[in-house]
């Protein structure tokens, strides 16, 4: 690790210091706290990359700490529990919170690992969840009409220039599918082509149809059409791009 991620560590009743020089060693600040006040206070002001509750041997998690690990600050921080083989509470808290769980006793190699892995993995997470929110962006305020559909053409999502193009509003794609908004006469060309993709004759189609906006007038619009497959033989979706000619 090139910067050190910081960590925090509530102790309780178990003096954790002697672990503090092969955490240090693997890239982790730590801050080391064995009062639940001292606790809350450190998690209402400050956001940390892990948190570590030491709750070997106890009946159960505090509450307390329980809503401070879940406040604003630190609602994404990774949270490792410690706990005993027989400790079934706090196994419990652990699968119901989605918390990683530590066994103690344990060696210093043992929890370098876990923290490691728990910082990885909020890592791949948070990367993945902002590749996520880019993509939605760009799909909202593309400036072609984008549109995806399931193979009976029930629309699944459409972004803002598809709206426009066709005067449609949220409520208006209800009820109704892709297909119906073709003009009667050039159904049956659309269909055609959709079926060739279906039979995977082609990977992608482009033609011209009309279509009826949501004020009844005739969009001749540009379509090119390409597949997503769930499996081999089963289709996930069909995306659109659409373009207004006239």
């Amino acid at each position: 690790m090139i910067t050190s991620d910081c960590l925090l560590f509530f102790t309780g009743e178990i003096d954790f210091h002697f672990l503090e020089s092969h955490i240090n060693n693997s890239g982790f600040e730590v801050i080391y706290s064995a009062e639940v006040a001292e606790f809350e206070q450190l998690c209402q002001e400050n956001s940390y990359d892990l948190i570590i509750y030491n709750a070997y041997e106890e009946e159960e998690v505090d509450p307390r700490i329980l809503k401070s690990i879940k406040g604003k600050k630190n609602l994404y921080t990774p949270i490792l529990l410690i706990g005993g083989k027989e400790d079934e509470e706090i196994m419990n808290t652990a699968l119901r919170h989605q918390f990683d769980l530590l066994i103690f006793p344990f060696t210093p190699t043992e929890l370098v690992v876990r923290l490691q892995l728990a910082v990885k993995r909020k890592k791949s997470e948070l990367t993945f969840h902002n590749r996520l929110v880019e993509y939605s962006i760009l799909f909202e305020n593309f400036p072609t009409g984008i549109l995806q559909t399931d193979i009976t053409g029930n629309f699944i999502r459409f972004n803002k220039e598809l709206k426009n193009i066709l005067s449609m509003n949220d409520m208006d794609f209800t009820g109704i599918n892709f297909f119906q908004l073709c003009h009667p006469d050039d159904y049956l060309i659309e269909r055609q082509i959709l079926d060739r993709m279906l039979r995977k004759e082609t990977d992608t189609a482009s033609f011209e149809v009309r279509l009826i906006n949501n004020d009844g007038k005739t969009i001749v619009s540009k379509i090119r059409a390409s597949t997503v497959w769930k499996d081999q033989d089963t289709l996930e979706s069909f995306i659109f791009a659409i373009e207004k000619i006239r």
